[in-house]
């Protein structure tokens, strides 16, 4: 069989919703709302970045919140885009990277969900993100982001390997981690029953150390305000799978 290279999210973005039908996005969001109403604060404009496919957004929607979107894949945001005109909701898409974020804005409230930090390989890449964000955010509001930790990838994906047949496709992933570079990899193959080609594409997480996460905050234009374990009010460590950092624009 043949198989084509395919950017991250360039062939994933079509099964994306059936492969993580298991994340609960309402939940997520609650959290995120209720970490808000933590710091006395109350979003009225809110870009969610590295939005995805909307799922986030239908959620904020949902619950009367003023959203845009933005999404650095093509693909992803075009899914997001049919969601939308089948639901009959108009939500601002734009298709810009975290690092490229000039024109937008401004806002009062942004977030950046589900691990995409981690897709910033460098300390370069945090620190031009966060500054990107920054100046996108009016003085004195909020921005929450989540990471995933070294603990997620050694107990989670450390050599995880999965297959599954979906509508009118099937996938197979591996997920690895180079505990040396600290980099996390996970790789699918993907066909779908009209094509021949499998398509394979390999996407690449750097796994932050959490007190290096907080230097570049703290060398950034925001304040720290709060660092949380997983969707509870626990204080974020090395011993958690994923954190939710809650950072302010001083104003």
């Amino acid at each position: 069989m043949n198989t084509a290279q395919r950017q991250p999210y360039e062939g994933l973005a079509a099964i994306y919703d059936h492969v993580m039908r298991h994340v609960d996005y309402a939940e997520w969001a609650a959290h995120v709302w209720a970490l808000f109403a933590r710091f006395g604060h109350q979003p009225r404009q809110t870009i969610d970045l590295a939005c995805g496919t909307g799922s986030t957004l239908f959620e904020l929607h949902r619950g009367g919140k003023q959203v845009s979107g933005a999404d650095a894949s093509a693909a992803m945001l075009e899914v997001a885009r049919q969601r939308l005109v089948q639901a009959g909701v108009e939500i601002p898409l734009f298709h810009r990277d975290l690092r490229q974020l000039a024109g937008l804005g401004p806002f009062d409230t942004a977030l950046c969900l589900y691990d995409s930090f981690n897709y910033l390989l460098t300390p370069e890449d945090l620190d031009l993100a966060l500054s990107e964000i920054s100046s996108i955010l009016l003085a004195g509001n909020f921005f929450i982001f989540d990471i995933c930790t070294e603990k997620n990838s050694l107990r989670h994906f450390c050599d995880m390997r999965d297959e599954e047949r979906g509508p009118g496709f099937i996938y197979r992933r591996h997920s690895f981690y180079d505990r040396e570079e600290r980099l996390q990899f996970n790789r699918f193959h993907i066909r779908f029953d009209n094509q021949e080609t499998e398509l394979e594409e390999c996407h690449m997480q750097r796994i932050y150390p959490v007190d290096e996460v907080i230097a570049r905050i703290e060398a950034s234009p925001f304040e720290l305000r709060g660092s949380f374990d997983g969707f509870t009010f626990a204080r974020g460590s090395e011993a958690s799978e994923r954190i939710h950092f809650v950072l302010q624009r001083p104003g």
